[in-house]
This record gives C-alpha cells, sequence and structure tokens, in this order.
C-alpha cells in the first residue's frame, strides 16, 4: 500500500477548494518577496527585473494604459498593485477572503487608490456586466478554479469587445522526470504547519492534493519525517511514520485541480468565442536575460528608468509567437 492509498483508506478526508485548501492559511502568498509590494526595488538585482518585465507583460499584452482592467486571482495584489499606476482602475477578485484582506492591505500600505479587491466564493459568476472591462491578467489563478473552462467562459462574457486576456499558468509538463509526486512542508503559524502531497497526472493534465494539517512546527514535522535532513522528500514519507503521528494530525484536506497545457487551453478559449489565441514569449524572461547583456554601469538606477527602458521592448516580446508545446504565456483576443 502507498502513502496516498493509506491516507485515503485510513484518515478523514474534507474535499474542499484551492482557496479553503491553502491560501485562506497563508499571510503572504508569496512569502512576502515581491519587489515593490514588499521590498524596495533594486535595480541591481535580476530577480527584480524580472517580475518588472512581468508587471509590464500584462500591462502591454493588454494594452492597459488608461484603461480599466481585471485581475483574477491576485494573491498579494500581483500584478493588480504593479500595473495600477498605469492604468485607469484595477479590480482584482479571489476566492479566498484571507487574498483579498492581504491585497486591501497591501494597496493601503502603499497608498494605492484605484486597485481595489472583492470576495468571490469559488466557482461563483463574476458579480460584473457583461463587456465591464478592457482587459483581464490571470497569474497562475485560472487552473486553481473548480471548472478552468467555466472561469474562461466568464472572463469572456465581462470582457469588452477585442478585449484581452493574458494569461499565466501551472501546465504539468514541467514535473515530467520523477516529479509527478512532490511534497510541501507550509508553516501555518508558529505551532502548526501543513504538509501538502501532490499527485500529479501529466498526460491527463490533473492534479490531487492531499494536505495534512500537524500541531507541530514545521521544522518538528521534517525532522519526524526525515530525520538528519534539512528538507524532506516524498520518498522520505512513509506510512509507519504518519501513522505514529496520527494524533497530531488537525485536519486532512484534499483539493482536485485541473491544470490544461497550453494546447488545451487554446482549444477552450477558441470554444468559449475568442477571436484570436496567441502563444507568444513573455516579458519576465525576456528582462532577465537582457539584465544578464547590460554591464552594471549601464543599467537604470531606479524603476523609473528601467521602465523606460524594458516597455518598448516588452511590446515587442509579447507579440512574438511562442511554439506552443512550450506551455508559454497566452494572449487571448475576443
Amino acid at each position: 500500500m502507498d502513502i496516498v492509498h493509506w491516507i485515503e483508506q485510513n484518515l478523514p478526508i474534507t474535499s474542499c477548494t484551492s482557496d479553503v485548501f491553502i491560501y485562506d492559511d497563508m499571510e503572504s502568498q508569496s512569502g512576502q518577496s515581491l519587489p515593490v509590494i514588499y521590498k524596495p526595488f533594486d535595480a541591481n538585482q535580476a530577480s527584480h527585473w524580472q517580475d518588472r518585465g512581468q508587471i509590464l507583460d500584462y500591462l502591454c499584452a493588454t494594452d492597459g494604459r488608461e484603461k480599466r482592467l481585471l485581475d483574477f486571482g491576485p494573491g498579494d495584489g500581483w500584478p493588480s498593485l504593479g500595473i495600477a499606476p498605469f492604468t485607469k482602475e484595477v479590480i482584482g477578485v479571489d476566492a479566498s477572503m484571507k487574498r483579498v484582506e492581504v491585497c486591501r492591505a497591501n494597496a493601503a500600505r502603499l497608498g494605492t487608490t484605484n486597485a481595489y479587491f472583492v470576495h468571490i466564493p469559488a466557482g461563483e459568476a463574476l458579480p460584473f456586466d457583461d463587456e465591464s472591462f478592457d482587459g483581464v491578467v490571470a497569474a497562475s489563478s485560472i487552473e486553481q478554479t473548480p471548472d478552468p473552462k467555466a472561469t474562461l467562459r466568464e472572463i469572456y462574457r465581462v470582457l469588452r469587445p477585442q478585449g484581452r486576456l493574458r494569461i499565466w499558468y501551472e501546465a504539468l509538463n514541467r514535473y515530467g522526470g520523477g516529479r509527478e509526486r512532490e511534497i510541501w512542508l507550509s508553516a501555518i503559524g508558529h505551532c502548526t504547519c501543513r504538509l501538502i502531497i501532490y499527485v500529479r497526472d501529466i498526460a491527463g493534465e490533473r492534479t490531487e492534493q492531499y494536505g495534512l494539517t500537524f500541531r507541530m512546527s514545521r521544522e518538528e514535522l521534517a525532522a519526524s519525517l526525515a530525520p538528519g535532513k534539512s528538507e524532506p522528500t516524498y520518498g522520505d514519507l512513509s506510512i509507519k511514520t504518519l501513522d505514529n503521528l496520527r494524533l497530531q494530525i488537525v485536519d486532512v484536506r484534499k483539493c482536485a485541480l485541473r491544470h490544461p497545457s497550453a494546447k488545451t487551453l487554446a482549444t477552450w478559449l477558441e470554444e468559449v468565442g475568442f477571436s484570436e489565441v496567441l502563444p507568444t514569449h513573455d516579458g519576465g524572461t525576456f528582462a532577465r536575460r537582457l539584465y544578464d547583456h547590460v554591464p552594471i554601469d549601464r543599467r537604470p538606477s531606479d524603476i523609473d528608468g528601467l521602465d523606460a527602458v524594458l516597455e518598448p521592448l516588452v511590446g515587442i516580446a509579447v507579440e512574438l509567437a511562442a511554439p506552443i508545446g512550450l506551455d508559454p504565456m497566452i494572449t487571448a483576443v475576443k
């Protein structure tokens, strides 16, 4: 019997959506690592260039300057708070009330007055009239919904004619070669943590996630699962260890998700009604590579200088076709 079968047969499991599974329990979805939102922008850090390139990607791909945009699944306020200074208005919607609260707090701290955040229970219709937005951005969020194709249908409904949707998504092809089953330990407060087990069906484009919440710190659980190792792996799990820790388990959750590839997304987008589906290169990757080719003495010293350099180039990158088999970012035009 493997670990997953043992969990299914021996522990009381509650099926839930992804907001309940993990996002409601996270103080910061990004680990408070985001430039501008949590950290001062540093033009000498490659990761900050990449982040800025990705923000400009969403702006350019949606033609979002001075427009009304929807951010589907903003997490900590990303990319909403990054693109807000360029837009007329951006509204972020999330199924996790915790994420909405975090986004609102970050917006208030940054003094951003044209970004608003709304809670919408998972799977429910968007509370907006038809053709309400000029553009929509979605960063690794559509695949977190109970029915991704229905979500695309709702996004299509609220987009204005010729409006653009820009999508980043987690396709499963990247997890081949032994990563079909993985674990992740997430701290929840000082004395509670969650062991998440990922079971990926790459060919079927589906993932089952099991979340076991323990009345233990993350460090204590890691030491129990894999003594002598800093980070346990799926191979370190054993039925005996989990059985011994059973009294420390607070709850067990299961979340099943569909993770469409670019090919599947393209088919769905066309079926929903989008007139064009454009798999393209992305601004974040471009900005990161550009960083390596710009000498230190020629790098912009601040965020405004970097924007001036990056925006016209990112605008070109997001129009360049990329092989769909690589699961690149996608722009869909209504």
